[in-house]
């Protein structure tokens, strides 16, 4: 296989993005990942890096947009957070009140095992995103893995580079 290849292929590189963290929460991290590949059957994988904040975001989408997502995975350097993208509409299904965030919609539970992710009141979190975002899941459906880190980096540099002043715009001072 060609290093292009080995590059380009979504599951390779997403595994690069795992091994930038310790071996513990990797492990975990990976181990949440196929949970939720398992619970949520042909939903695609969005897979983020924000690097400032050390962070890898795979947000669980019916459509290639991540902001779409019912729920996602976000992998820090000391824990795991299991996000919904409509969780402020989810009080109503947390009873022991999990849900941690203050946002206008997402809220996350911190996740430090995968027996956190099995509890019941983790799925009847899932449960009711699922029913919330009005999705049908199909078992045997596979979604892809879609990743957007390079549209990242790509969007920062254009974003950096129209805040930069331009040659024309500079005032310079004469020199004598």
């Amino acid at each position: 296989m060609s290093e292009v290849q080995s590059v380009t292929n979504p599951e390779k590189q997403l595994a690069s993005f795992f091994a930038k963290y310790e071996p513990a929460i990797a492990k975990l991290g990976k181990a949440l990942r196929a949970k939720l590949r398992a619970r949520l059957p042909g939903l695609s994988e969005i897979v983020y890096v924000y690097e400032n904040q050390g962070s890898l975001v795979i947000s669980y989408s019916p459509t290639e947009g991540g902001i779409d997502g019912v729920c996602g995975l976000a992998l820090y350097p000391r824990e795991a957070k299991l996000f919904f993208g409509q969780g402020a509409q989810l009080s109503k299904s947390d009873p022991k009140k999990l849900l941690e965030g203050s946002g206008k919609t997402v809220r996350h539970v911190v996740l430090h095992s995968v027996a956190e992710f099995e509890r019941a009141e983790i799925e009847a979190l899932m449960a009711a995103a699922v029913k919330l975002a009005k999705l049908r899941l199909d078992a045997s459906a596979t979604g892809a893995v879609i990743i957007k880190a390079e549209e990242q980096k790509q969007r920062a540099r254009r974003a950096a580079k129209a805040t930069r002043p331009s040659a024309k715009g500079r005032k310079t001072k004469a020199r004598r």
